[in-house]
């Protein structure tokens, strides 16, 4: 019997939590701002948990300022099957239960600078499908963490202006588990066969910058706009291919029925911009106000290079064909005594993905529309108790997905919702 190659169909690399941000974003990095839906992060003068919108947020602090989170995302997101011809069983809820931290430091040294770090999780997925559901070609289980630390300066020019620069440092962490259909490789020899398994392993650096501006026109408004560079992740990663039919791992000349190989995940974070504003309307009542663009059009491909590639071929292309996104934030915050602040909001996530063909089993995108609401409770003069609770409704999101070794197609849509509790802490010494 000849060699065999066979194509794999990688649709898991490095999607997003289907249950958040938009394209791969995790947007937890304010307890505060979650309450209000992130309006006004790019302008949240002396805020320790904006750097990440905004490195300049850094010039208003008066004293060491601190802010530490922890959110708590949850959901129910299932697939629901429209005639499609591959076989399998449901998904079932395919929301793991998250846990993403944030912690934030502003230092004042004095004649308007600011010394600053943000810690956080940027972007990342956690699905996770029943081992034999109908799109179990495409992935099985997916588990991505991209945790960010920034150093940064910000500088108070004047009263009405300053500025901000940082560094970027991710770290980006990937697990990745799909069946290869080696049944129908083999069934195409008139022999019975099994599906092998593929698990993926892996991490990488990536290093980009950050900067940003604030504007105070007046003692009631203040204007923000940050940027944040594109980057580019290189995961290398460790591969296991198990449970390979024993004819099969012959025709590929192999030992045994498994084999370890080394793998390598490109991946380009895009270039975002973020303008905010928050206006003061009456000494309780504070309005804000953000749009927010990322070019996700820049990713036309995650391709993954296999050393060996004896089953899965040497290269895979995973060709995507995004497009750039938008976020509208709209909320404010009311202080109703002089210990307690409310907040809400609403945001509108753009989806990055349109076409059905284009979207992946752990990121079937769809546009979100965020309910927000939140307090804060002012323990004493230096310690404030945050606290943020976030609904994420989805539309519908449809996809179609064709596995290259049948043919087959997995045709449905999904359909769910989220939510995010956040709880955090204010602590300016």
């Amino acid at each position: 019997m000849k060699k065999t190659s066979v194509v794999l169909s990688l649709g898991f690399l490095l999607s997003a939590i289907y249950a958040y941000g938009a394209g791969l974003a995790i947007l937890e990095q304010s307890v505060s701002g979650l309450g209000r839906g992130l309006s006004g992060m790019a302008a949240s003068w002396g805020d320790p948990s904006a750097l990440y919108f905004n490195p300049a947020a850094g010039a208003g602090a008066e004293s060491l300022s601190l802010a530490t989170g922890m959110h708590i995302l949850t959901g129910d997101v299932k697939y629901h099957d429209n005639d499609s011809t591959l076989t399998g069983g449901k998904s079932g809820d395919i929301v793991n239960i998250c846990f993403i931290p944030n912690l934030d430091v502003i230092y004042p040294i004095g004649d308007g600078l600011s010394l600053n770090v943000a810690m956080t999780a940027t972007s990342g997925t956690a699905t996770k499908y029943n081992a034999y559901w109908i799109g179990r070609y495409f992935s099985t289980e997916t588990s991505i963490s991209v945790l960010e630390i920034a150093p940064s300066v910000s500088y108070r020019i004047t009263d009405e202006w300053a500025i901000g620069i940082g560094v970027l440092a991710q770290y980006c962490d990937v697990l990745m588990k799909q069946k290869l259909n080696t049944t129908d490789v083999m069934a195409s020899y008139n022999l019975p066969g099994r599906d092998s398994h593929l698990k993926m392993e892996g991490d990488g650096w990536a290093f980009g910058f950050t900067a940003g501006i604030m504007y105070k026109p007046t003692e009631a408004t203040t204007i923000g706009l940050g940027y944040r560079s594109s980057m580019q992740h290189n995961v290398k990663a460790n591969a296991r291919i198990s449970n390979i039919p024993a004819m099969l791992a012959n025709m590929q000349g192999l030992s045994g029925t498994s084999y370890h190989d080394r793998a390598r995940i490109s991946m380009d974070q895009p270039q975002s911009v973020t303008l905010g504003i928050q206006h003061k309307v009456t000494d309780k009542l504070t309005l804000m106000a953000d749009i927010a663009w990322t070019d996700w059009s820049t990713l036309k491909d995650m391709p993954v290079k296999f050393h060996k590639g004896s089953l899965t071929g040497k290269y895979v292309a995973n060709r995507m064909e995004w497009h750039d996104s938008w976020r509208f934030s709209f909320g404010g915050e009311y202080a109703l005594t002089e210990k307690w602040t409310l907040r809400c909001g609403f945001t509108f996530d753009e989806r990055t993905v349109t076409v059905h063909s284009d979207k992946t089993t752990s990121m079937p995108d769809s546009n979100r529309f965020w309910a927000c609401c939140g307090f804060s409770y002012k323990w004493n003069e230096n310690l404030t108790v945050d606290f943020g609770y976030n609904h994420i409704f989805f539309e519908p999101s449809h996809i179609e997905q064709k596995e290259p070794i049948s043919g087959k197609t997995m045709k449905g849509k999904y359909t769910g919702y989220t939510d995010l509790v956040s709880a955090g802490i204010k602590y300016q010494f």
